[in-house]
């Protein structure tokens, strides 16, 4: 049996600390910085918060999502709506396929709406523009390039 196969629903999801989010984010998102420089300026606001999927029989974390208050840029009621924003989503490439990713997904949204009801949005990479699809995010501009990351298109959802 493949290790990712073992993996799925073999987790569960949980709030975390912003430091346990530092090895996903260094190893998928920011392989050329350190463990020390992936921690953001947000990541300790008091309206942020960190979901992680942990795997039961290791502890080890499988997928992680920061989410913050950050304003829609250029949205269609321009830039003073107040938002949650999505940062540093990541999965193991391991336990890609297994559920966790999108269950972070679903933990971090409904934890963000019972906190406040407002439009949830991302810099989506290329890659990951069907994942974000399948839980319902469309697009909400044209494609653009981050420099030494990659190109990316700004999605959201709207509570329901």
């Amino acid at each position: 049996m493949r290790s990712w196969e073992r993996l799925r629903k073999m987790f569960s999801v949980e709030l975390i600390d912003s430091k346990e989010t530092h090895t996903l984010r260094q190893m998928v998102l920011r392989p050329t910085l350190t463990i020390e420089q992936v921690g953001m300026d947000h990541d300790d606001h008091a309206t942020s918060f960190h979901v992680g999927a942990r795997c039961d029989d290791t502890g080890n974390i499988l997928a992680i999502m920061t989410v913050m208050r950050d304003p829609l840029p250029d949205g269609p009621t321009g830039t003073d709506r107040m938002a949650w924003r999505i940062r540093g989503m990541a999965s193991h490439p391991e336990a890609r396929g297994t559920g966790a990713g999108g269950a972070v997904l679903a933990f971090g949204m409904a934890h963000a709406w019972a906190r406040h009801n407002d439009l949830i949005w991302c810099n989506a990479r290329r890659v990951a523009y069907g994942f974000y699809e399948r839980y319902g995010f469309g697009f909400e501009s044209d494609e653009f390039d981050i420099e030494g990351i990659g190109p990316h298109k700004v999605m959201a959802i709207n509570p329901s």
